[in-house]
């Protein structure tokens, strides 16, 4: 019986794989007609027309596509790109009316977009007349300039073709590339002028006064001015630019090349309008109103000391030989001994230490930074909490020379505002400053705990006794 029931099986399986094998084998798609026999990459210009607006765009043979109307602007060449290939990928559904009494019904009277193709070759090809949608299904009504006949396309091809002019213009500002700058000039209309030059690998402040610059700082600067796109196009040819605050700027980044070509772009007023909230800007060399992300306009008006290199401390932790640490617990030394240890002086004792967490204690000093530049120099100790540090950190060589010394401080912060409710009345700052250094920096909360640190923290902990063993069970 169990054998019997295992051959129908095994034949139930054969057939259904057979007929799988035969499906598979010669079945094949049927591929739907194209709307009009064009290649995408064969196509040189585009008109879109519609009842108030014509849109053109052009290109040469392997140059990259432009506007010519109603405008004269660079194109996005993705959006251009897609424009083409939807043209070209439109597929044919099928056809409604051979030869319709009233084009009415279909939206085509008149059409709601007229799409023309010519191609590098001056191929004819018909235009595409694209009427409403259909009431039921995803298709739209379409109808090809060289017969009556109205035919269904997918719904797709519709909205894909229903452009403005906005859509398809480039919304890159300023093209350069990050490696290729020389020099980043950020003026503001107080009279306030940044200037930073490459310097190398690195950057460093040459105006108002010489100093290194925050590398990282330097280079979010140009991220944001390469990144910036269009999110309006305001005027193409504005008569008057002092309406948009262009005329004396608010701020003017401008970058020098290597090849020294400049770009710059100049920042005006908040747009005005209900729902508008950019900025405007135009790029120094060129005449269009666009508007950018406020956040555009507010990455990049920064003074001078938000560009400075924010190290407080730099020592190479080989080099040190001792660390001296006062901290509100009291203090405590740490000393290097032969063969890579680490002793811990607290109270007259001295106690093995925990030789990872001084190193890392070291590791932080290799290039200790601060979040920001409060002031340089400081104008008084007192108001950062500095003249009675919560921590005192000096680091000495094996000369016995001092390496370099950290003050930090931990200070509570009324605001002078009414507090919000369910936020705390009063707020903690964190504030550091150096022997190497006039300046105050503020300093994270992670950072302060990290370097204060009572002694016993460092000290190796002493090896915990095994547990002890159960008794043997007596044998029996």
């Amino acid at each position: 019986m169990r054998l019997r029931n295992t051959i129908i099986v095994l034949i139930l399986f054969a057939i259904v794989g057979g007929y799988a094998f035969v499906v598979g084998h010669y079945s094949v798609n049927e591929e739907k007609p194209k709307l009009i026999d064009v290649k995408p990459d064969d196509i040189a210009k585009i008109e879109l027309k519609y009842s108030d607006r014509d849109i053109v765009l052009e290109r040469d043979k392997g140059k990259p596509w432009r506007l010519v109307k109603p405008v004269g602007a660079d194109a996005d060449q993705a959006q251009a790109n897609n424009l083409a290939r939807a043209i070209a990928d439109g597929v044919l559904v099928r056809t409604v009316d051979d030869k319709p009494a009233d084009l009415a019904p279909f939206g085509l009277k008149p059409p709601t977009t007229t799409v023309t193709v010519t191609t590098f070759d001056k191929k004819t090809v018909p235009s595409i007349e694209v009427g409403k949608s259909t009431p039921i299904g995803f298709n739209a009504y379409v109808r090809l300039s060289n017969s009556p006949a109205v035919l269904l396309t997918e719904g797709a091809f519709s909205a894909g073709m229903n452009k403005s002019v906005n859509d398809l213009r480039v919304r890159d500002l300023m093209t350069f590339k990050l490696d290729d700058v020389q020099k980043l000039i950020i003026a503001r209309d107080n009279g306030q002028t940044v200037e930073i030059d490459r310097d190398g690998d690195n950057w460093k402040i040459v105006k108002p006064s010489a100093s290194p610059a925050d590398d990282t700082a330097v280079r979010m600067a140009l991220g944001t001015l390469v990144n910036a796109r269009a999110t309006d196009f305001v005027s193409d040819a504005p008569t008057n630019v002092a309406q948009y605050g262009l005329e004396k700027p608010h701020l003017t980044a401008t970058v020098v090349l290597k090849n020294g070509e400049q770009q710059s772009m100049l920042f005006g007023f908040k747009q005005a309008g209900e729902g508008k909230s950019g900025i405007y800007v135009r790029r120094g060399e060129r005449a269009p109103v666009y508007a950018v992300a406020e956040y555009v306009m507010t990455s990049l008006d920064k003074s001078p000391l938000d560009f400075r290199n924010k190290t407080i401390v730099k020592v190479d932790p080989e080099s040190v030989e001792t660390v001296k640490v006062k901290t509100s617990d009291g203090e405590f030394t740490l000393k290097r001994v032969p063969v890579g240890n680490w002793d811990v002086v607290a109270g007259g004792k001295t106690t093995e230490a925990d030789i990872p967490v001084v190193e890392r204690l070291l590791n932080q000093f290799r290039d200790l930074k601060g979040e920001s530049i409060v002031a340089d120099p400081m104008p008084s100790a007192q108001p950062f909490g500095l003249d009675n540090p919560a921590v005192e950190i000096t680091l000495i060589g094996k000369d016995g020379k001092q390496l370099g010394m950290v003050k930090l401080a931990k200070i509570s912060v009324k605001p002078t505002a009414p507090p919000i409710p369910g936020e705390p009345a009063q707020r903690t700052e964190y504030y550091a400053t150096s022997s190497g250094s006039k300046a105050v920096y503020s300093l994270s909360d992670f950072s302060f705990e990290q370097l204060n640190r009572p002694a016993p923290l460092y000290m190796a902990k002493a090896p915990q006794p095994p547990p002890p063993q159960a008794a043997a069970s007596p044998a029996k």
